[in-house]
């Protein structure tokens, strides 16, 4: 009973420690991770991916469970089956370690289908030095590998550790230095360590391993995100269910996100000035640090509403016509979609077609970069004339770019089109409505002004119905052309697979 009510006074400290963020909604973590491939990387990167409070700026491979080409592909299939594709990437150096023994599983491990996949990744170094100098925060570095990477940046630019707040390293003993992230390459590890930027090395506690066990994957998969998902089916295939039946696999780098947000569970021993060894402390931390994971893979609550305690879902609070799409649309596309759709369409007077097909560009945009509201910069191409300048109400909702924040332009360009451009940090892709919806919404349209005549009462009831099955049926990463601006910086850019739908 004692430890369920440490447990249950935890997840509510961090849940108040959350709300303390809610009048923002910034990111508290703006983290570069560098990951070796292994199956607790795919783990420790669903954790941190699907929640708001860490910002993920670029992703980053070095050699260990797999090499840093397979790794850094496997990342970018992650990625793209997230709809994460502006997250950057970048393949290390390899350093030729002996293979471990676990490379032929981690090999075999599904990542996600995020085709096509990306090839050509720029180098882990570059990307490293790239993203720390275009952040404004202070960055964490965490390392599930080896520190390779980031020992080869400070190297060539030691004022860069100036730009990093902390490195977050899960290394298997910090006292003596020993295990396979120090092993593969312990000469970087050594040298890092003795830069003067402060290292938090995260281990587990061998007296209290936490297991991943049939149990935890069911509690995770209870957990109604997409990424808590991917973690319960991943280690339900082979080769991860066989090892999860052994009692084989247990949180290793996971540990690192759970360090993040709890560090109070962590017993810390000074190992120098500037590198701290974390520890769990103990079966009661262990025990705590199951329901910390369950934490950071739901979020804050309603993360994107300022007003709202969690978003109204609830049927009978909606029209009558509303009510049966509630469940499934949330089902569909998500809560956020759902969110910023109702908004929209309250602040914009009536269900419309386009302010929904706003919405949708909007959280698509959003998606790909990764990020939560207001933190991105749109230019619109559809006017100020309705109906397709409606989509401009959708875009502002769906972003929190709005007017008035300064973030949102709509460009004096002809012909207007459902079409958008969307700039975060350095990156820029357009999103635009495919052709065959544009005109099945423009067809439609006009059979209800031959039904009905224009803007008559019956023809606005018509729109209504429309646009509540196009908000329905309507797949944001569907329906949409996206086309990545090419980098002045790189001279790289492409089409994603959407456009070839």
């Amino acid at each position: 009973m004692y430890r369920l009510l440490r447990t249950l006074g935890l997840v509510l400290l961090l849940g108040a420690a959350a709300n303390g963020y809610a009048h923002s909604g910034k990111a508290r973590f703006h983290a570069i991770i560098d990951t070796d491939g292994a199956a607790d990387d795919l783990r420790a990167l669903c954790l941190m991916l699907g929640n708001r409070e860490i910002e993920v700026l670029a992703v980053t491979t070095s050699e260990g469970a797999l090499t840093p080409a397979e790794a850094a592909a496997k990342t970018a299939a992650l990625l793209g089956s997230f709809h994460h594709e502006g997250v950057p990437v970048g393949a290390g150096r390899a350093v030729e370690a002996p293979a471990p023994p676990w490379r032929a599983h981690s090999e075999a491990v599904d990542w996600g289908d995020g085709t096509p996949a990306r090839t050509g990744f720029p180098a882990a170094n570059t990307l490293i030095a790239r993203t720390i100098d275009e952040e404004e925060e202070r960055i964490v570095f965490v390392a599930l590998g080896a520190l390779t990477n980031l020992d080869e940046v400070l190297q060539a630019r030691p004022e860069l550790a100036e730009r990093i707040q902390r490195v977050v390293w899960y290394n298997t003993q910090a006292e003596p230095l020993a295990g396979p992230n120090y092993a593969t390459d312990s000469l970087a590890a050594r040298r890092v360590l003795a830069s003067g930027v402060d290292v938090a090395i995260i281990s587990a506690n061998p007296e209290c391993p936490i297991a991943v066990t049939p149990q935890l994957l069911d509690s995770l998969a209870a957990v109604p995100t997409r990424y808590a998902r991917r973690i319960a089916s991943t280690h339900r295939t082979e080769p991860l269910a066989r090892l999860v039946g052994e009692r084989h696999l247990q949180a290793w780098d996971d540990l690192v996100a759970v360090y993040l947000f709890a560090p109070e569970l962590f017993r810390v021993q000074e190992v120098s000035p500037s590198v701290q060894a974390c520890t769990l402390n103990g079966p009661d931390a262990a025990a705590q640090a199951e329901g910390v994971l369950m934490s950071i893979l739901r979020g804050k609550p309603d993360s994107e509403s300022r007003v709202f305690y969690g978003f109204p879902v609830a049927e009978g609070l909606y029209a009558e016509d509303v009510a049966p799409i509630v469940a499934q649309a949330i089902e569909r596309h998500g809560p956020s979609e759902w969110r910023a759709a109702v908004l929209t369409n309250e602040l914009h007077g009536h269900l419309g077609i386009y302010a929904t097909i706003g919405v949708k560009m909007g959280i698509r945009a959003r998606e790909y970069f990764n990020i939560g509201v207001d933190d991105i910069r749109v230019t619109s191409y559809a006017g100020l004339t309705p109906p397709v300048s409606c989509m401009n109400d959708g875009l502002q909702v769906g972003t929190g770019a709005s007017v008035g924040h300064g973030l949102i332009s709509v460009a004096d360009e002809k012909p207007v089109r459902p079409e958008a451009r969307f700039s975060f940090k350095g990156k820029t892709i357009r999103l635009r409505l495919k052709p065959a919806y544009a005109a099945r919404i423009r067809d439609d349209v006009r059979q209800g002004v031959a039904l009905y005549g224009d803007l008559t009462e019956p023809y606005w009831q018509y729109i209504r119905a429309l646009a509540l099955r196009y908000w329905l049926e309507f797949d944001r990463h569907a329906i949409f052309d996206l086309e990545v601006e090419t980098d002045p910086a790189t001279g790289s850019g492409c089409l994603s697979d959407n456009s070839a739908r």
